[in-house]
């Protein structure tokens, strides 16, 4: 492990430990917003709609009183679990099943990263890590993937954030130890073998990161990082792997905090550019989730309003925030207000919470510019 990688683990390390500190403590953003009387129902129909594009935090392993009165009301798409959230598996279970009880209508969708290796959440978990899959036959990376699939699927959980679709350029690369190798065919083939032994499971898996972070050695959780290649290298290379999961049927592709020049100059993750070449380029048409809006690579450099505009713009179906910069309630109402302004489309809204539960029709091709426009729908 180079010295740089030491240094960015221990750093994760530090700040998740500060983290789970403050959630245990019951101080997660939803129970604090709720403990500061934020619970009540909000009004406006726009506001409810727009609250099914955000993914959010909550506090520890147990749902509380505050928290459950705060899902209740404002009905966010999705809940994303930390290692803050795991307790024992009957705790992990309880908590999800009670995280899904508070909108029976259309339930929550919860999510964790149970890559295997460094990124794992539920201990037990029978498929290993990418490096070691990537060293498999394709066979027996599809068997292991679906064991993974029906062992979260006795939690509850609902989507997966892995396979990482990134190829591991470099030994000291920010992701290098959670790919499946340097090579990216190689790389497209197990991603590829992967999505297949998931397909079907009603754990949904999910991409990452697009449109690659294999080539970087900055950490977007501290800093932007920029793809140094023009797009034929990106189309011949980074990219084999992410349309090689579009091809085996990944239901979710999630868009990593990255700059390629070729899509323009901002991140991916709040590209209009990056996420028309995944509709139309690579003719996907499941869900596409941004990485945390909260991470430094977009906090230390833009606005939290301007990034959630620029997100929600892009034509992503579900905006992630691990760490939110603002008040979850400051952020919905203002996509609520965009909605009754006409800004973002209500079909548009339904059409994202379809494709986010893999319930995406197949796609013409190529697919339209209008299949992800972000107002007018």
């Amino acid at each position: 492990m180079t010295l740089h990688r030491a240094t960015a683990l221990t750093r994760r390390a530090l700040l998740a430990a500060s983290s789970a500190a403050t959630l245990a403590g019951g101080l997660g953003p939803l129970a604090a917003r709720a403990a500061q009387g934020t619970t009540a129902r909000p009004p406006e129909d726009t506001t409810l709609l727009a609250a099914s594009l955000f993914m959010l935090p909550v506090g520890g392993t147990v749902l509380t009183a505050d928290e459950d009165a705060w899902l209740r009301s404002w009905q966010p798409g999705g809940i994303v679990l930390t290692g803050a959230n795991i307790g024992t598996p009957d705790e992990v279970r309880t908590l999800i099943a009670a995280i899904h009880a508070t909108n029976p209508d259309r339930p929550p969708l919860v999510a964790l990263d149970q890559e295997g290796g460094e990124v794992t959440r539920l201990a037990g978990d029978p498929c290993p890590s990418a490096p070691e899959l990537g060293a498999l036959p394709d066979d027996e990376i599809a068997r292991l993937s679906g064991e993974r699939a029906a062992f979260l699927m006795q939690y509850g959980v609902d989507v997966n954030f892995a396979p990482v679709a990134d190829v591991g350029w470099t030994p000291d690369g920010a992701v290098t130890g959670r790919t499946f190798g340097s090579d990216p065919a190689l790389v497209a083939e197990k991603v590829a073998a992967y999505v297949r032994g998931a397909v079907g499971s009603p754990v949904l898996s999910t991409a990452k990161h697009f449109p690659g972070l294999g080539r970087t050695v900055v950490d977007s959780h501290d800093a932007l990082p920029t793809l140094d290649i023009d797009l034929a290298e990106w189309e011949a290379t980074d990219a084999q792997p992410f349309k090689a999961a579009v091809k085996a049927g990944v239901p979710l592709v999630m868009v990593g905090h990255v700059v390629l020049p070729a899509f323009g100059t901002m991140p991916a993750s709040i590209s209009r550019e990056a996420v028309r070449t995944l509709r139309e380029g690579l003719a996907f048409a499941g869900g596409i989730i941004t990485d945390d809006l909260g991470m430094g690579a977009l906090t230390t450099t833009t606005e939290p309003l301007a990034v959630l505009d620029r997100a929600v713009d892009a034509g992503n179906d579900m905006l992630l925030y691990v760490a939110p910069p603002l008040p979850p309630e400051e952020m919905i109402r203002r996509c609520g207000e965009r909605i009754a302004a006409g800004e973002i489309g209500r079909a548009r809204l339904e059409a994202s919470f379809a494709r986010m539960r893999g319930q995406a029709s197949p796609p013409a091709s190529p697919v339209s510019a209008a299949a992800i426009a972000p107002a007018g729908a």
